[in-house]
């Protein structure tokens, strides 16, 4: 069950990118201005009224709302009046004259409406004492009551009130999305290590997601975002992948197991194709759909209530069980306070409490969870050093004969088809005696240099006594030994033709096929093997080689 939620959330994943490439590339709205694009103020004296007509394509609720004010005294270098509108149409006009207009463009796909956008209006200094009306028509019945602010004053000047105003959402949301890329660069680049916990990446993708949302719903995000439609899908697409992530890491917190964490992953995955679907087919946008993923979120409060309840029950109170207890809480208080007042504020409030809330979750677990992975990978390191140090010559890096035992001795080990080559190395005594033991170790080293280098790639290389080395092959007829040992012999000629050193390498090598007929096991094999090489070591000592 559990791979396949992954499979369905990454095809939701896909969904989701492809749907907002779709937004971005088939999506614009339609704005009209009669001008040309400035200390700033706060318009608070403005008349208010509600304008009800028969519902049409302009009117699509039969419903708009027009905001009169006057400003007596206008620099001749002119100002701007800058308001922030969502889901809403907009007209401004100046002494009846329509200078400013904007909507969804008649071949927009999601033509409902134009998103959440800042509306920048110049007002010139002939304007002064003139009545300038801002009609609002909303398309969403949400968006009948939400009131813009109005600015007025050097356009720059507003840009920095408003900057000022999302600065503490805007960094908390920022490190949401930073902490869940780090968690998502982690697992990617320690995925094939067994000691990292791979639901991380969730903990990563709901964090990145959570920040996401947070940061898209942000007013001050769209001065610099040119595609208020696409933007303005951005919050509610985000949340749509928030669940999914969410459970799969929490999951993992409870010691008992439960099938029950999956339903709300199920009900998510529905709810993003249903939203998406009928998003596409113009039926409801995201925003009328969001309903669907409260009611997922309201099921995963109850759940994960029930789940701590059961836990505390049979497992008991902990440590682990409080730190849980603590993130669960502060994160689903979080989600409960932004769903409130966002229903509350009809979409137009963005609280700081509730990102505070996921920021404790994401922090305090994830952070838990990086530190214990650490610890898991240091173990792991510190386990392959030892086995290292156990089954490795520590001179020439090889494996040792305690490997040679280990491997030989497992009842995986096939005996049939076996070929051991045992070699030597000529005047090792002689080389330690005359120019000393550094220089005996190079001569060992760069033997199984060499040794290596014929061998590693057909074969398992060992180091089993000082001067002694073992080469393990499989399935190899008597003719290609010969050609191993005849390939050893002239790389060992090529390094003392090469080599600075006073010494010459010299390699003595005997080999032995397994024959159950003769060997009572690898040992036997090995011996007659050693025979051989012992032959060969006096033959080249007679030749004098």
């Amino acid at each position: 069950m559990k791979k396949a939620i992954y499979i369905l959330y990454t095809i939701c994943v896909l969904m989701v990118v492809s749907f907002f490439v779709y937004v971005c590339v088939d999506s614009r709205n339609e704005v009209f201005s009669a001008r040309k694009q400035s200390e700033c103020q706060y318009l608070s004296a403005y008349k208010k009224t509600k304008v009800y007509e028969n519902a049409s394509t302009e009117l699509p609720l039969g419903l708009k709302t027009e905001y009169v004010m006057r400003q007596q005294e206008i620099p001749d270098g002119g100002e701007s009046l800058m308001f922030y509108t969502l889901h809403q149409n907009v007209e401004v006009y100046i002494d009846d004259e329509l200078v400013y207009k904007m909507k969804p463009a008649e071949n927009n796909t999601f033509g409902k409406t134009p998103g959440n956008t800042w509306n920048i209006i110049p007002i010139y200094g002939k304007d002064s004492g003139k009545e300038i009306k801002v009609v609002l028509i909303p398309v969403y019945e949400s968006s009948v009551d939400i009131i813009p602010d109005f600015y007025f004053g050097s356009e720059i000047n507003i840009w920095l009130q408003i900057v000022h105003d999302n600065l503490l959402p805007f960094c908390l949301s920022l490190l949401a999305i930073i902490f869940g890329i780090i968690f998502i660069i982690f697992v990617a680049c320690n995925y094939r290590n067994p000691k990292v916990d791979k639901s991380l990446m969730m903990m990563g993708m709901f964090s990145f997601n959570i920040g996401l949302w947070k940061l898209t719903d942000l007013d001050g995000i769209s001065l610099v975002f040119p595609q208020s439609i696409a933007k303005s899908n951005v919050p509610f697409l985000a949340l749509l992948l928030v669940v999914i992530p969410f459970v799969l890491y929490i999951k993992k917190l409870f010691v008992k197991e439960s099938k029950i964490w999956y339903l709300p992953c199920i009900a998510s995955v529905v709810v993003t194709v249903v939203s998406i679907i009928l998003q596409l087919y113009n039926i409801k946008d995201l925003r009328q759909t969001l309903w669907m993923n409260h009611l997922v979120m309201g099921m995963l409060l109850v759940i994960g209530v029930v789940m701590l309840i059961r836990e505390l029950y049979q497992v008991g109170w902990n440590s682990k069980l409080k730190m849980m207890m603590l993130c669960l809480g502060a994160c689903l208080l979080g989600m409960v306070a932004d769903m409130f007042i966002y229903y509350i504020s009809h979409g137009a409030s963005v609280t700081v409490m509730g990102m505070l809330g996921f920021l404790v979750y994401i922090i305090v677990l994830g952070v838990q969870s990086v530190r214990e992975a650490k610890n898991l990978m240091d173990i792991g390191i510190q386990a392959e050093r030892f086995e290292k140090m156990a089954y490795h010559d520590q001179l020439t890096g090889m494996y040792n004969r305690a490997a040679y035992a280990d491997y030989t001795g497992q009842a995986s080990f096939k005996l049939n088809g076996s070929v051991v080559m045992m070699c030597d190395l000529n005047n090792l005594k002689h080389c330690n005696d005359t120019w000393g033991h550094e220089k005996g170790d190079i001569y060992i080293s760069s033997s199984a240099d060499i040794l290596q280098e014929v061998f590693g790639e057909v074969g398992k290389c060992y180091r089993v006594g000082g001067d002694e080395f073992c080469v393990l092959l499989r399935e190899v007829s008597t003719k290609r030994c010969e050609q191993f040992i005849e390939e050893l012999k002239r790389k060992a000629r090529e390094w003392n033709r090469n080599s600075t050193e006073k010494f010459e390498i010299q390699i003595a090598c005997g080999y032995a096929v397994y024959d159950k007929k003769i060997d009572y096991d690898l040992g036997d094999t090995l011996r007659r093997a050693d025979r051989m090489m012992y032959h060969e070591k006096f033959m080249m000592k007679q030749e004098g080689k």
